[in-house]
């Protein structure tokens, strides 16, 4: 109950048109995500979080997945999806050019490659810049979520926590250096080590005189 009358305080500063409906999802998965629209929308959150996070860091993630449907993400993010899916077809379309050139190429003749390979390698060029919003979009969720709570510190403890658990404890100690971290353009999400900073900063600033 406490979490549907938090969830009901965030939507109204959020000055969404009605709460999200809350759903618990029986796993243990440690996950939270936001469905619909601004005003017909719901945030499931699973057992594993429900009993990983403390209240205060739960509230702060409540207050990013509200974000999340404030800015118009989910229908941006479907967007850019139905965008990658066109530009597949796009790139199938290019390798059949592609193949299809090969005789006239082997042939003495003249071929406009460039055309075919930038159709080609479409999806590649599209996938980094759906990566690129993607992470730019979870930056904005934060600082809407901090400016909601008030508490930038609450989500920063609840992304710290988070990023503990997915890099898995035993496989740091059992396996000490292995895999190999990603490059930042290649992440749908920032950097824990970068959101939490920011959040930080936010959390000083609000403090200054």
């Amino acid at each position: 109950a406490q979490y549907h009358q938090a969830l009901a305080v965030l939507a109204q500063r959020a000055s969404l048109p009605r709460p999200p409906a809350l759903w618990w999802v029986p796993s243990p998965m440690v996950n939270a995500f936001a469905v619909g629209r601004r005003d017909e929308s719901a945030i499931a959150v699973t057992d594993g979080l429900l009993r990983t996070l403390s209240p205060r860091e739960l509230v702060a993630v409540l207050a990013h997945e509200a974000a999340h449907i404030a800015h118009g993400d989910l229908f941006v993010m479907s967007l850019a999806d139905i965008i990658s899916r066109i530009t597949s077809a796009m790139s199938f379309a290019g390798l059949i050019l592609i193949f299809l050139s090969l005789p006239q190429a082997l042939a003495g003749g003249d071929v406009d490659w460039w055309p075919l390979i930038l159709l080609a390698a479409a999806p590649q060029v599209n996938l980094l810049a759906q990566l690129g919003l993607s992470r730019t979009r979870e930056f904005d969720a934060d600082l809407t979520a901090a400016q909601l709570t008030g508490d930038p510190e609450g989500l920063a403890s609840a992304l710290v926590k988070l990023e503990q658990i997915q890099n898995g404890f035993l496989r740091r100690i059992f396996f000490p250096g292995q895999g190999v971290p990603e490059p930042s353009w290649l992440r749908t999400h920032p950097t824990t080590e970068e959101r939490v900073r920011r959040l930080m900063d936010l959390q000083r600033s609000s403090h200054e005189p």
